[in-house]
């Protein structure tokens, strides 16, 4: 069964559940049955927060430059 995140995730929420994935690594808290788990589920974080750093950077070029390769009016 493949891990989703619930699809109202914020980005705020995600970068959270990363750290906190994040922090039970570093301190050696994860047991090895739950491993790969929180591996994948980190996997799907980070995918997440790039997909959403992107859209939101073309989101913003979108408002700053809306009409950038056109000629503009005088």
């Amino acid at each position: 069964m493949a891990a989703k995140l619930d699809p109202k995730l914020k980005y705020d929420q995600a970068l959270e559940q990363l750290q906190e994935i994040v922090n039970l690594l570093e301190r050696k808290e994860i047991n090895i049955d739950d491993l790969a788990g929180k591996v994948k589920q980190a996997k799907l974080l980070v995918d997440f927060c790039r997909e959403k750093l992107d859209s939101t950077e073309e989101e913003i070029n979108k408002i700053i430059s809306p009409n950038e390769g056109e000629e503009k009016p005088f």
